[in-house]
């Protein structure tokens, strides 16, 4: 089934996109529709997750390590390119298959901005090609989106340090070869519970065992569970500094995750509703097409005022990023409705496709599996009411 696609933004005074940004943004689409939308069913069959080729084509197109500084061989590019992936994905079909891999490549800006001149050095230049995949471990089986559950263990011994433990649901985490890896070591702990540290780490240093996770939606992802026993990696392989993994490495990171998360599901929501509206217009029951019972009418009519108003939320958060003025806040209340609005269109469009939604072979069965981690993934939006009431209680 063809994937529907919003216009480009037009590029005017009072657009955060420039030129650049809109050439981009057409680059990705046809990416997408020439190297995505083809071949994730086929994917989905072979089960191995997203093939490292669509990684390099990726990295030839130029989709990958936007934030590269071009000492590195990247071509400099600022966070808008990473939104801008990760938005257009959820345009295709294809995306709610692949799920949030593309979005891995924010960890770039990361390494870009705390690395050290050696560490941008050893994997920039293969995160531009398509050669290096990351992936960032914080979630583990026993926590959830508790972090201060954390038990992974980093010890130091000399000028290394050995990691002990276990990390699951990585997106790209089955097909990474960078770990993200954050853990609590001896001084970590000392400090107390908010106090982490970052590591990265080779995928093929002795003692790590990455395994692919199977998942009821994105089918042709690489969700991934790492193991870590006594796996040493030198002490200059801390991104940032010690004890700071949170407060200051990710300080940024997870309002923008939340922002690409929230654009992304709109985006969804939004195709969601153009193949639901496409077919109710052609299915026929008792002689009539379904588009012309009322319900169906009411519920179209109830699902496009929601798209209404989350695009202009989204032009509003996406003003307020460019302008740097995005508060913590904000950008969870926006995760929050974005995603809890994602799955209730997917769920309702799903019913309006009747018996043909329920089967895999549908593009909204797609959709719908893969709305439905959303509200879980990038933190519980039973955590981000937790967190925002926190932020009201002062």
């Amino acid at each position: 089934m063809a994937q529907h696609k919003s216009a480009a933004r037009a590029v005017d005074q009072n657009s955060i996109f420039t030129e650049e940004h809109e050439l981009f943004r057409e680059t990705c689409r046809r990416f997408y529709e020439k190297e995505l939308e083809p071949n994730y069913v086929r994917w989905e069959k072979e089960g191995n997750g997203t093939p490292a080729d669509f990684w390099l084509k990726a990295g030839a197109a130029g989709l990958v390590g936007m934030a590269v500084p071009t000492e590195y061989g990247g071509p400099g590019g600022d966070f808008l390119y990473n939104l801008i992936q990760n938005e257009e994905l959820g345009r295709y079909v294809g995306g709610a298959s692949v799920g949030a891999s593309i979005a891995t490549d924010v960890m770039t800006n990361v390494l870009v901005e705390h690395g050290t001149h050696e560490q941008k050095q050893r994997w920039c230049p293969g995160i531009v090609k398509g050669e290096v995949i990351q992936a960032m471990g914080l979630t583990e089986p026993g926590s959830g989106s508790d972090v201060s559950g954390m038990q992974t263990r980093a010890r130091r011994e000399g000028n290394e340090f050995v990691i002990n433990g276990s990390k699951c649901y990585m997106s790209s985490g089955s097909k990474a070869n960078l770990l993200y890896v954050i853990a609590k070591t001896d001084d970590d702990i000392a400090r107390g519970r908010s106090s982490m540290t970052m590591f990265l780490v080779d995928g093929k240093t002795p003692g790590v065992t990455i395994r692919r996770m199977e998942t009821i939606g994105m089918r042709a992802s690489s969700i991934g569970e790492w193991f870590f026993a006594d796996v040493r990696v030198p002490a200059n392989n801390i991104l940032g500094s010690e004890g700071d993994a949170l407060r200051k490495v990710l300080k940024g990171t997870f309002t923008f995750d939340r922002t690409i998360i929230s654009t992304r599901a709109l985006a969804t929501a939004e195709l969601a509703f153009q193949l639901t509206l496409d077919y109710v217009k052609q299915r026929k029951v008792f002689g009539q097409p379904v588009f012309d019972f009322q319900n169906t009418q009411f519920k179209l009519a109830e699902m496009k005022t929601q798209l209404v108003a989350g695009a202009a939320f989204r032009d509003s958060l996406l003003r307020s990023l460019a302008a740097g003025t995005l508060d913590v806040l904000t950008a969870t209340t926006a995760k929050l409705w974005f995603t809890d609005m994602e799955y209730k269109i997917a769920d309702t469009c799903l019913q309006l496709h009747g018996g043909y939604g329920y089967m895999s072979e549908s593009a909204i069965s797609r959709i719908y599996t893969y709305a439905r981690v959303e509200p879980i993934y990038g933190g519980t939006n039973e955590i981000q009411k937790v967190n925002i009431a926190k932020a009201l209680r002062g």
